[in-house]
């Protein structure tokens, strides 16, 4: 994100202005279906209708609904978007109606096909967010349950960046890492090996108590045990790479405070403070799970609000811990799910 773009102020909150890029975005959903077999997936298994893809000129009205509403920021998410049959269409579509970002959240599995990449790239798409949780072929195939990924998703990262450099992704390439039990000890060894290839923007994701997640409570860890490791990372990225390293899902309270107290560097690595305001687009079957007021239902589709949604149904704000907070109208809180597994004591009221 470039840095000239402007902060937006938080009432009540005394210098916490979130240094956010102020481009309205949408990610549209295309269909549950993964070539990946990830054992934290928050999908889990889904039924068989939330598998299969979205018709494409279904996925033509959709794109063109959001555009019509002002948003010129769009982004394709999953399941896995590069196993939809019209995707080369669709990202085609959008960067002719008049698109400015154009991206894809992906597993990066299929883009060791060098090809693919270019039939993408000339299609219009302007950034790759790529999943990648370890830094050796252990770790990755293991957490992702395809063995060979770590090398097919390192030759397609490589060339991401190749392309990078020829000047094709005008938004830039980045990796998610879902923080889990797993891999949290090896956070500051996994942003060394993405800077050391060349990749200048990480995300780390706490992990969901979702999916396949819910019932494996060995996965998650607890948010104190993950902390130290965090720090490491942020003093490693501070002292020696100074990239973009950004903070997903960590309650404000659980981080240490010097980074919080730092105007600076909170909105340098805090998630908050930075993200795109985000609309969904994704197929549903039914409106429960949806509470009134947080996403309208229409066409068999869901559209909501990403972040307020996760402030205002995914997460808790458990009101013994956060009431009176300065941070409470910035802070989206904790995983609900994350509760049962490790409780509340971990959080307080910033005063």
């Amino acid at each position: 994100m470039s840095a000239a773009q402007p902060a937006v102020s938080v009432p009540g909150i005394a210098g916490a202005d979130l240094w956010r890029d102020t481009r309205r975005n949408v990610e549209i959903n295309v269909g549950k279906i993964c070539n990946n077999k990830c054992v934290f997936c928050l999908d889990g298994l889904p039924a068989t209708e939330m598998r299969r893809y979205m018709p494409y000129p279904e996925m033509q009205a959709e794109i063109q609904r959001w555009y019509d509403r002002g948003t010129r920021s769009v982004g394709f998410l999953g399941g896995e978007p590069t196993t939809y049959p019209w995707i080369l269409d669709a990202i085609r579509f959008a960067r002719d109606l008049g698109y400015t970002r154009i991206t894809l959240a992906t597993n990066g599995t299929k883009f060791f096909r060098h090809d693919f990449v270019d039939k993408l790239l000339d299609a219009g798409l302007t950034r790759v967010t790529m999943s990648m949780h370890g830094h050796n072929p252990a770790l990755e195939d293991g957490l992702t349950g395809v063995p060979g990924n770590f090398e097919k998703k390192t030759s397609g990262l490589k060339y991401l960046l190749q392309k990078r450099a020829e000047g094709r992704l005008a938004d830039n390439v980045s990796v998610n890492i879902v923080v889990s039990a797993p891999n949290y000890r090896y956070l500051p060894n996994l942003l060394r090996y993405f800077f050391e290839l060349g990749v200048d923007d990480v995300r780390a994701n706490f992990v969901r108590a979702e999916g396949y997640a819910e019932t494996e409570h060995r996965l998650i860890p607890k948010l104190t045990d993950v902390v130290p490791y965090v720090l490491k990372a942020v003093l490693l990225n501070e002292y020696h790479f100074k990239r973009t390293f950004t903070l997903g899902s960590f309650p404000l309270c659980v981080l240490p405070p010097e980074l919080l107290g730092n105007k600076a560097l909170a909105r340098k690595y805090i998630g908050e403070f930075r993200d795109l305001d985000t609309d969904c687009s994704i197929k549903t079957l039914t409106s429960d799970g949806f509470p009134d007021g947080i996403a309208t239902i229409e066409d068999g589709r869901a559209r909501f609000n990403w972040q307020d949604r996760k402030k205002h149904d995914l997460k808790a704000q458990p009101e013994h811990r956060c009431q009176g907070c300065r941070y409470a109208g910035v802070c989206e809180g904790v995983w609900k799910n994350y509760l049962p597994v490790h409780g509340d004591a971990e959080l307080h009221a910033i005063r």
